[in-house]
């Protein structure tokens, strides 16, 4: 007997489908349990979904940049807060073999002014070489001529609506005039990196530029990005990099940096607990409407159940029955819970810009909550038959 014909006996004894015909026998009522099954599972995807979002956009600039390893500060915290150390230890890793190219990149958060209202935001100003430009980003490596003006900078229009209209009133004038940290600067391009929780808004300059305007002084960076040639071992690389290096810098892999960062903010800020405790909060409000409707189908029926239990079948008999009816809901009312959770996803990408998407992993992981959530609910809902006896109720 294989798995789908146990399955089928176990839903369906004697071939009949009573835990179908009981839970559909009250149309009400199990739309009610149907929908409290996709009210948590709406909620768990959600949450999870959101989360894995939040986890996506912090790793934005990372991903964003050139490197195989990556030059740190010991007093790295995340992408915007670095720390720094000398330039200089950049160069001394070219004397590895497998080193192929250094790019040098400053961080530091400024004050953009509001062309439109003077208003001052935070935003990530991120400093480079012309000639050594270590982003990825199409609308970055085609404007080497902003790179290596002195007065020009390129504008994330990705950055959040704080910093003014600057997308408009770059493609009306071709230019912006603005201020960072009371300096004067022009807006000379746009490039699309997106919102990360760090920043409200990313902005990238000449190194020459970036140190106006930062007051760091020369041969101060705050990464290093290292490219290693083709046949490399990026972690074999690392450690000798490491070995080699003082104390004031660390190496670590691109892996390794993007794990740091998305273990800062899910660590050091509320997001994964907040998380955790909404996934937990739905799956027992979930749990609380499937038991409430079991329970009450048992109450109501409770006179066929004591005689079916006086024929002689057992509690085994009855865990069945109440489980089955636990997996009908589960699966019947998953499904819609996922499509609109998709379409929640949809919205939030195109109102907030999160990047949160339905997927396989993080589907079959409230999927297996919203099991848990049901067959828990119906495992406690069995206790009022397990206590029947049919000479009480006759």
């Amino acid at each position: 007997m294989n798995a789908i014909e146990r399955l089928k006996i176990w839903l369906m004894p004697g071939g009949i489908p009573l835990a179908w015909r009981q839970l559909t026998c009250d149309k009400k009522r199990f739309a009610t349990a149907l929908a409290g099954v996709s009210f948590g599972v709406v909620i768990m995807l959600f949450q999870l979904g959101i989360f894995q979002a939040f986890m996506t956009m912090v790793i934005r600039p990372i991903v964003a940049i050139e490197g195989d390893l990556m030059l740190i500060s010991p007093d790295f915290q995340y992408f915007a807060t670095p720390g720094e150390f000398p330039e200089r230890r950049l160069y001394q890793v070219l004397g590895d073999p497998d080193v192929d190219a250094v790019y040098p990149l400053s961080i530091s958060y400024q004050k953009f002014s509001n062309p439109e209202t003077g208003r001052k935001t935070d935003i990530v100003l991120m400093g480079v070489h012309a000639s050594r430009n270590p982003f990825r980003i199409r609308e970055v490596l085609s404007r080497q001529d902003i790179l290596a003006s002195p007065e020009a900078v390129l504008f994330d229009e990705g950055s959040t609506p704080d910093c003014g209209d600057i997308v408009g009133l770059f493609q009306k004038d071709g230019r912006v005039e603005t201020e960072i940290s009371g300096q004067r600067v022009r807006i000379g391009g746009l490039f699309d990196l997106g919102q990360t929780l760090g920043a409200y808004g990313h902005v990238i300059s000449g190194m020459e530029t970036y140190q106006r305007l930062s007051d760091q002084p020369s041969g101060i960076i705050n990464m290093g990005l290292i490219r290693l040639k083709p046949e490399a071992n990026a972690a074999e690389a690392a450690a000798r990099l490491r070995a080699m290096l003082p104390e004031d810098v660390d190496v670590l892999t691109r892996a390794q940096l993007i794990s740091l960062e998305q273990s800062y903010w899910q660590d050091n800020t509320p997001v994964g607990f907040i998380v955790l405790a909404g996934m937990i909060l739905a799956m027992m409000v979930g749990a609380v409407i499937v038991y409430q409707i079991l329970y009450t189908d048992i109450n109501e029926h409770i006179k066929e159940y004591a005689t079916l239990k006086a024929i002689g079948l057992g509690q085994g008999f009855f865990i069945k029955f109440i489980l089955s009816e636990s997996l009908i809901l589960l699966v019947i009312g998953f499904l819609p819970g996922m499509f609109i959770c998709g379409f929640l996803f949809i919205l939030a990408d195109s109102s907030a810009g999160l990047p949160a998407r339905l997927t396989v992993s993080g589907t079959l992981i409230v999927f297996c909550m919203a099991a848990l959530m049901c067959f828990v609910a119906g495992l406690l809902a069995t206790k009022r038959l397990r206590n029947v006896d049919p000479a009480d109720i006759f």
